[in-house]
């Protein structure tokens, strides 16, 4: 019983991995694009499938749309540069001329958006290939017909299976937030190590533009599917309070830049440690799929006590340097991240 239980979570924890997800998805797009082909009796029905591999591997949905508007496109040029070479070569040019000069304004275009490249693949087929029996005017059609056939079907199962991207959203905002909690505590420690700041100011820059990639995907996915979001937060307002935030910490840097390690690390190093803290912990509640009222309530209690210690140090130094003055800016933006996504009203409630 044990054995069975085990492979059960096994087989589960196997299909719920990104990599066999879009596994799967290639092998049902690739299913019903084979069988759409066979339905419209396509004489080279295997275009679609190619046109399915190439669009259903994109990592996400909004990939797969715009690289199925580049096929569709492409290939319609391409049909219609064939149709006129057709027309020429159906009085008399030769196709290898008929190919050169058509070529040359496919080849401009595919240079300037590489995108559009199967306009000079379709070309080929249409111009080069003999065709069978038959109009030859079958073939552009067809050419055109299997991409929309192999588009559709991607797109389709790209749709009804899309990838988890508010998950991934969220991922990013705790990946966000920890790299700046790890940068500020490293400014307020009075550590001097430029190698690692550099390297956690570069790990924030980069999960912020995920974040916003994951937001566009999300908003695609809730378009065409409807996602049951039980979640009370709305992860997408965070954006601008993490923008914010990596600017905090960039000017924070300039602000320690004026104080010595000792001077730094002895007014400003516990405040720091509570700071990344409490960073640690606001990532963990966002990157939560549920809510965690209680890590959010130390997340609440940890601004609090960061307020009253920056008051404290105010009020035993007298007035704020600038990098408590920055300290401050940050702790607010913190509270305020916090009260957007999870307002008080509804914790209470």
């Amino acid at each position: 019983m044990t054995a069975i239980i085990r492979t059960r979570q096994r087989v589960r924890a196997f299909f719920g991995a990104p990599e066999a997800r879009r596994l799967l998805r290639t092998l049902m797009s690739c299913a019903i694009s084979y069988a759409a082909a066979r339905l419209a009796a396509l004489p080279e029905g295997y275009w679609a499938l190619i046109t399915t591999l190439v669009i259903v591997t994109q990592p996400s949905l909004t990939q797969a749309v715009d690289i199925a508007r580049d096929q569709i496109i492409g290939a319609f040029i391409g049909a219609v540069t064939g149709v006129l070479g057709i027309v020429a070569m159906e009085r008399g040019t030769p196709p290898l001329v008929v190919f050169s000069v058509a070529l040359v304004p496919l080849a401009a275009l595919s240079a300037k958006r590489p995108a559009f490249r199967l306009a000079c693949v379709t070309l080929v087929i249409v111009v080069l290939i003999p065709a069978g029996p038959g109009s030859p005017f079958e073939r552009p059609m067809h050419r055109v017909l299997e991409i929309l056939i192999g588009a559709a079907s991607s797109f389709v199962v790209s749709a009804l299976w899309p990838n988890r991207a508010l998950a991934a959203a969220r991922a990013s905002v705790a990946d966000t937030l920890r790299s700046l909690g790890q940068l500020i505590g490293l400014y307020l420690s009075g550590e001097q190590d430029e190698a690692r700041a550099t390297r956690l100011e570069t790990q924030s820059t980069d999960a912020q533009k995920a974040f916003d990639d994951a937001l566009k995907e999300a908003e695609r996915e809730h378009i065409i599917v409807l996602v049951q979001n039980q979640r009370s937060d709305a992860i997408d307002k965070a954006a601008p309070f993490l923008r914010r935030l990596h600017s905090d910490a960039l000017f924070l840097a300039k602000a320690v830049s004026r104080l010595d390690s000792e001077t730094c690390a002895a007014r400003l190093g516990t405040t720091g440690r509570a700071l990344q803290s409490l960073f640690e912990t606001l990532a963990s509640v966002l990157a939560s799929n549920r809510r965690d009222d209680a890590r959010l309530a130390r997340a609440r209690s940890c601004v609090d006590e960061l307020k009253s210690m920056l008051a404290q140090q105010e009020a035993t130094h007298g007035a704020q340097e600038a990098a408590q003055f920055v300290v401050g800016l940050i702790v607010a933006d913190l509270d305020a991240l916090i009260g957007t996504i999870y307002p008080l009203k509804e914790s209470s409630a």
